[in-house]
């Protein structure tokens, strides 16, 4: 009885990732990949690529499109086709890469958080802490750390041979005490769970705090124009985006941390199985949202897209209207010879003007 009871979850088991880690998975990898690309190529146009958020973005797309082809090549592949053999063949070289691929993704959405609050919430530091330069070194640190963080998982699983047939199994690294501890336990609920969720979540919250502020000194002021309504949808962009992440990643986290503490338990539990097919869908999800998300709030990322993708010329006044936001920070200079006092005074006002023009430019 108990035996086809276990035949019979298997089957509903193989049904159900069939639907969700089949169909629907692989329908929105490919979608997301496609989405990705063209990302990809629009943010790396001369249009795009001066803006300090679209290298992240640009990055973040990049990371996410390594995502999708892991679970691709894992997930969809052997639950539409049922190819066991080609998924024991390369699960153990996907594996570790899709896993540091899925780090970056993580500490690529933080950053975007984290640069977003600097300007935002600290302008008088954001001239010194954004630029491309400190951007791309920044996207290098987050990609050698999860490289380095993720080496061990490129030993926990081993091929062996059983009954002709090859079948993945824990390796005797992979199971060694210590590895489960740091690597399955510790490390990961610090440096994969709770480091990035506290820095996108604390970011998060003081965005919307200062911007609820700024707008309601806005509506008293009753002040509003084109580059405030441009920059609020650049706000609106990435906040999307970092709650898009939160409501796909957080329960994918959730998983994690119980099978950091429960092992390989968790995984005879069929309702766990399923729920753990439906996160990997929702991480797909996340990772093919970036262009959609783009579209609808960024109106110069709609125009550059319709330029690329159809051909259609692009506005007269494009770079003007666009490019008038920096110009207005290259305007204040200081004068050369002052006494000490005017110095002060007019560092001060100069400051001032800084402070309300970012404050206007943000909204």
């Amino acid at each position: 009885m108990n035996v086809s009871s276990n035949a019979l979850s298997e089957q509903r088991l193989a049904e159900f990732k069939r639907i969700i880690e089949g169909y629907l998975l692989s329908i929105v990898c490919i979608c997301g990949l496609l989405g990705n690309a063209l990302t990809c190529i629009i943010l790396s146009s001369r249009f795009m690529r001066t803006s300090i958020t679209n290298i992240y973005i640009f990055a973040l797309s990049c990371a996410s499109s390594c995502v999708l082809i892991g679970f691709l090549l894992t997930h969809g592949i052997r639950s539409t086709f049922h190819a066991e053999v080609f998924y024991g063949w390369i699960f153990t070289r996907i594996f570790p890469i899709h896993l540091t691929c899925l780090l970056i993704q993580i500490y690529l959405t933080a950053a975007v958080a984290l640069d977003r609050f600097i300007l935002i919430c600290l302008p008088f530091r954001s001239q010194k802490w954004r630029s491309p330069k400190r951007a791309i070194f920044v996207i290098i640190c987050i990609s050698l750390f999860s490289i380095i963080y993720c080496i061990p998982f490129w030993f926990e699983f081993t091929l062996i041979k059983e009954d002709n047939r090859t079948m993945i199994r824990i390796s005797p690294f992979g199971s060694n005490r210590l590895f489960r501890l740091l690597m399955r336990k510790y490390l990961y609920f610090i440096f994969v769970f709770l480091l990035p969720l506290s820095i996108i979540l604390v970011c998060k919250i003081l965005i919307i705090k200062t911007l609820y502020s700024i707008r309601r000194r806005k509506r008293l002021l009753r002040t509003t124009s084109k580059q405030n309504h441009s920059s609020n949808a650049i706000n609106f962009l990435l906040l999307s985006i970092v709650f898009v992440f939160l409501v796909t990643q957080l329960p994918y986290f959730i998983f994690n941390v119980l099978y950091s503490w429960l092992g390989n338990r968790l995984m005879t539990n069929l309702l766990a199985r399923q729920y753990l097919a439906i996160n990997n869908l929702l991480s797909v999800i996340n990772a093919s949202s970036t262009f959609i998300l783009y579209a609808f709030f960024d109106k110069k990322f709609r125009e550059v897209s319709e330029y690329f993708l159809f051909c259609q010329p692009l506005p007269a006044n494009f770079d003007a209207r666009h490019g008038a936001m920096r110009a207005l920070s290259q305007n204040i200079i200081l004068p050369k010879r002052k006494s000490t006092n005017s110095i002060h005074r007019c560092s001060s006002n100069t400051a001032n003007n800084i402070t309300d023009m970012t404050k206007k430019n943000l909204f």
